[in-house]
């Protein structure tokens, strides 16, 4: 599902790894350096940009199939997830990103257990992305809270929904 924002992804966490690396200096230690603006602002796009990506994917499943569950849920979540993100940049007075996904820009499914398969994937990228976005630095309370909540809906929620649909079972309760 985000594999075309993998490389992106990569890219942004390899820049994000090495400013945390000269943050920090040889001599600090294991305690986790308080995050500049520069590099919150990449933390922040990275994972604004993958939610717009699930977005985007989600998106072009119900253009292709409908109104199917469970995507008729979920991209309304990951819309939440961006929405949240969205507002962290606004609290701060920057400007928000622009979405750089559209239905067309990602790969399109034959079947649903299909897409749902991707659909797992996917979630288990993005909870990797949290994971690596919440290590290593000190975020600001209300990164932290955005992101947890954010991380914590696909892992308990969007990934088992994706899991039960990829085996060609889903139901809406």
């Amino acid at each position: 599902m985000r594999k075309q924002g993998n490389a992106r992804n990569t890219w942004l966490l390899s820049l994000l790894t090495a400013a945390v690396t000269m943050a920090c200096g040889a001599d600090e230690g294991p305690v986790a350096p308080t995050v500049t603006d520069t590099e919150l602002a990449g933390i922040l796009l990275a994972a604004i940009q993958d939610e717009y990506h699930a977005e985007a994917v989600y998106e072009g499943v119900l253009d292709d199939f409908g109104q199917v569950l469970p995507f008729a849920n979920i991209v309304n979540a990951e819309i939440r997830h961006s929405t949240a993100i969205a507002r962290l940049y606004e609290n701060r007075g920057w400007d928000v990103p622009l979405n750089e996904w559209t239905p067309v820009d990602v790969p399109h499914f034959r079947t649903i257990v299909q897409a749902c398969a991707v659909g797992v994937e996917g979630e288990l990228a993005n909870i990797a992305l949290y994971d690596d976005l919440l290590a290593g630095v000190t975020l600001p309370l209300d990164v932290l809270q955005v992101f947890s909540t954010n991380r914590a809906a696909s892992l308990e929620h969007h990934l088992p929904a994706f899991e039960r649909c990829s085996e060609g079972v889903w139901t809406s309760g």
